[in-house]
């Protein structure tokens, strides 16, 4: 088998610390390319860090000739301060980052929205991650894979009251996320790397939306 390479963007964040985890121990990668704002306390024979301003993406266009584009950007309101930050994060970057995908060919772009995603929706979260999905299937990738998590759980620098409570909430209720509420249930950030993993791997041609209560099926 030949071995694939990796561009992995958010590396420093829940989701992709795990992802890069993964890429790194994976014999499958034998190259993995990140861009960070600030290089990562870690070192490994295949990783490859360079400090990008994002700003400034189409500047780094040559890492994006990869086999396999991670993209784990993403920010919440209360850390953007503004909604024009947000959409700057969370929309403009993911979609520049897959522009640079498409000239440089890659196989799969894979990519982390919300659970609710609509461009129609009233919700101002909802509708930008609705339409960067809108968005990011206008292009020309081979294979584009859209993760749609509810509450993401795990170890994260920052301590963030919602997703305490909705863990907690999990744990003593989990009736409450049955049937078409399933897609709700909170999930650990490890559980969706490994989706996004194997999914990068599953050579999947067209698009293909998850919804959270599939990704442990994949995973």
């Amino acid at each position: 088998m030949e071995r694939r390479t990796a561009l992995l963007l958010g590396a420093s964040g829940l989701v992709g610390g795990e992802v890069l985890k993964l890429l790194l121990q994976s014999d499958i990668y034998r190259q993995v390319t990140v861009l960070v704002r600030t290089p990562l306390p870690i070192k490994h024979e295949k990783l490859q860090q360079v400090v990008a301003d994002f700003a400034q993406l189409e500047s780094y266009e040559r890492y994006f000739a990869v086999d396999d584009v991670f993209c784990c950007l993403g920010t919440t309101r209360k850390k953007a301060k503004t909604k024009q930050r947000f959409i700057q994060v969370d929309y403009e970057y993911t979609l520049r980052a897959a522009a640079l995908a498409e000239k440089r060919r890659v196989k799969s772009f894979l990519t982390i929205s919300s659970v609710g995603a609509d461009p129609c929706s009233p919700f101002f979260y909802q509708r930008v991650k609705g339409e960067m999905e809108e968005a990011l299937q206008r292009l020309s990738i081979p294979s584009l894979h859209i993760f749609r998590p509810s509450l993401l759980v795990g170890k994260r620098r920052e301590f963030r009251l919602g997703e305490a409570l909705a863990g907690w909430l999990f744990g003593r209720l989990p009736f409450l996320f049955v049937g078409k509420w399933k897609k709700y249930k909170p999930i650990d950030a490890h559980e969706l790397a490994l989706a996004m993993f194997y999914r990068a791997l599953s050579a999947a041609d067209g698009v293909h939306i998850y919804e959270c209560d599939e990704l442990a099926r994949i995973s």
